[in-house]
């Protein structure tokens, strides 16, 4: 995923546009996620600031996921922003140090940046709706589907000892 930059450089603070999608595969070994099996669009715009370039966007890509609370299968969409500084360092910076990416001057390779992107924000938890019930942690059943038989309120057992205090008259 490399953009064309070059241009930039004869127009400062002017914003130019891009979009690109492409397979997962671009990104190199991950295959670990649900979105490898998708494509990846970026959209956004750079800009030359006088001194750097300045690319920012959105990374839109979807996957198959599983429900965090009943284990339905879904697919989730995920847009995701990104903004970052490129430049051609001089000899004198220590790259490492420095705030800016490294840069040929004439394309700037987005690749590892978008990869970052969606690895950092890979969501942790996904859920089918915002007021999923879950399982039931009796017998397993999709509260979202039908409630259960199983009785709703259970006595941890090492607590069980405690219930016949309540149980007791107070006469």
């Amino acid at each position: 995923m490399k953009l064309q930059v070059e241009q930039a450089k004869e127009h400062i603070g002017k914003p130019f546009p891009y979009t690109c999608t492409e397979p997962a595969t671009v990104l190199g070994d991950v295959t670990a996620f649900p979105w490898s099996r998708h494509d990846i669009t970026i959209s956004g715009e750079f800009r030359y600031d006088g001194q750097n370039y300045i690319v920012e966007g959105t990374v839109r890509t979807e996957g198959e996921y599983e429900c965090t609370r009943c284990l339905t299968p879904l697919t989730h969409v995920q847009v995701t922003p990104f903004k970052e500084t490129f430049g051609v360092l001089k000899e004198w910076q220590n790259a490492e140090d420095a705030e800016i990416i490294p840069f040929d001057g004439e394309t700037i390779d987005v690749t590892d940046l978008i990869r970052e992107t969606l690895i950092i924000n890979e969501p942790s938890q996904v859920l089918c709706q915002d007021d999923c019930k879950g399982l039931c942690v009796h017998c397993g059943a999709n509260l979202n589907v039908s409630p259960c038989s199983c009785e709703s309120f259970v006595v941890d057992p090492r607590l069980a000892v405690l219930r016949t205090l309540l149980d007791k008259d107070d006469d």
